[in-house]
């Protein structure tokens, strides 16, 4: 079962409607509305661990709701913090169906200044249920709150606690049908790599840097999403103070035979894209080169900036073989045409580890060829298993029906995926080029 998305007169958007399949591709021009549709899709799946928190909130606060509307107008916010204004879009709707009577449907105030969020029956009734387990527990836990209990009933409560937020966690995955850690990764990555090293002030509206890192005023003058990237990156930087090899080598030293060959493969493709080894100490991150040489990442190229922390992300993933939902905007930036085939060849490995869920937006020709290379090494390899494994990896080929790719142009999204053939069809691979190699027919006529 597809959840689906769908979005009306939003932005660029006129309508869509799409199943958010596995893999999910979408290349356009500019201001066609990938990013619109992206941040959707996440925005509405990151609701589950919003809702956990506030459930959490409520418990520790001793505050219990069982009207949803505090939650709603917290969701307003953080839709808000992702789009900015809506008031160009008076006829906006949004709609997302998570599974079969669990929707949330979004769509503007009567005065146009703010958002309504609407919850269906079969969301709300699961809402109050969890929330009247919540305070059922709390109640019979803290029957007095003027009787300290002893050590032993102490541990009893916090055991108790636990499993109940273990189950909470379980009925939210059922209730937004995913159990999978979301991940943003925003387009303009080597911008935040260049400013976390810097040691001076940078006038982006009186947002400053001290001790290399940006301070909590600059976080507030950058985009949700991306001050959640920023995070994740803090939190990530010590993770790496022995360099990557030596990290990828202490999980290898723990893992079975088939992880390694992931482990692998995910650390030659990581080699092969950023031509140099990784690490950070005191939060100040280096690329060594195989001559002995290293860089500052500030100092490193554009293509190793952008996605320096794609790669790194994505290997962590891999070694703590988390299920996650990624979304990454505009992977192929700054990179040579052979590097975005081999961003491709991680990504697939890492969709295929846990039948984990991506969503990119592109520009680029190249990643809907890579792609189809992948497609076709599944297709082919019914017949010719063996054969296509001395080509292609096994553990990159892609099933089609995981995958969908859509344009988006005119406000509307079209698949671009021969769904007989299963691969994404030549036509728009090639469209870019037909046109360049169109234009200069015409100017060799004239030559003749």
């Amino acid at each position: 079962m597809s959840q689906r998305l769908i979005i009306h007169q939003f932005g660029p958007i006129a309508d869509i409607n799409i199943d958010v399949k596995d893999i999910l591709v979408f290349i356009g021009s500019q201001a066609s509305g990938k990013s619109t549709v992206s941040k959707a899709i996440f925005f509405f799946k990151s609701l589950r661990d919003d809702l956990y928190r506030y459930y959490l909130d409520c418990y520790n606060q001793n505050r219990f709701d069982n009207s949803i509307s505090n939650f709603g107008k917290l969701a307003k916010q953080k839709f808000i913090k992702i789009y900015g204004s809506i008031q160009q879009s008076p006829n906006m709707r949004l709609e997302y169906k998570y599974r079969h009577g669990i929707d949330i449907y979004i769509y503007p105030s009567q005065d146009n200044l703010l958002i309504n969020i609407e919850f269906s029956e079969d969301f709300i009734n699961k809402f109050k249920k969890i929330m009247d387990e919540f305070e059922d527990l709390y109640d019979e836990l803290h029957p007095n709150p003027y009787i300290f209990p002893s050590s032993r009933e102490i541990s009893m409560i916090k055991l108790r606690e636990a499993a109940l937020f273990k189950y909470i966690g379980t009925e939210l995955n059922w209730l937004f049908f995913d159990d999978r850690d979301i991940v943003f990764l925003p387009a303009g990555r080597s911008l935040i790599t260049t400013l976390s090293q810097q040691r001076y002030n940078i006038d982006m509206g009186d947002e400053s840097l001290s001790n290399g890192e940006l301070d909590s005023d600059s976080l507030t003058k950058l985009d949700y999403l991306m001050q959640n990237f920023i995070t994740r990156i803090d939190q990530s930087k010590p993770i790496f103070e022995q360099g990557l090899d030596k990290l990828i080598e202490q999980h290898i030293s723990d893992s079975d035979s088939s992880a390694i060959q992931t482990i692998n493969l995910a650390q030659n493709l990581v080699n092969l894209i950023l031509r140099g080894s990784y690490s950070s100490f005191n939060g100040i991150e280096r690329i060594a080169f195989a001559d002995g040489k290293s860089t500052l990442i500030n100092f490193a190229s554009s293509g190793q900036q952008e996605v320096v922390w794609i790669l790194l992300l994505i290997i962590l993933l891999i070694l703590n073989n988390r299920k996650v939902f990624l979304v990454v905007e505009e992977p192929e930036a700054h990179l040579f045409p052979v590097a975005q085939k081999q961003i491709i060849d991680l990504i697939a490995l890492l969709a295929n580890q846990n039948d984990n869920q991506i969503l990119l937006t592109t520009h680029s020709p190249y990643i809907l060829s890579s792609f189809n290379n992948l497609l076709y090494a599944q297709k082919i390899s019914i017949d010719k298993a063996k054969e296509v494994a001395t080509v292609v990896d096994p553990h990159l080929w892609i099933n089609p029906d995981r995958l969908d790719a859509y344009i988006l142009e005119d406000g509307t999204a079209r698949t671009i995926v021969d769904r007989e053939i299963g691969l994404i069809e030549s036509a728009e691979i090639d469209r870019a080029s037909n046109i360049i190699v169109d234009t200069f027919n015409q100017l060799f006529d004239l030559e003749d």
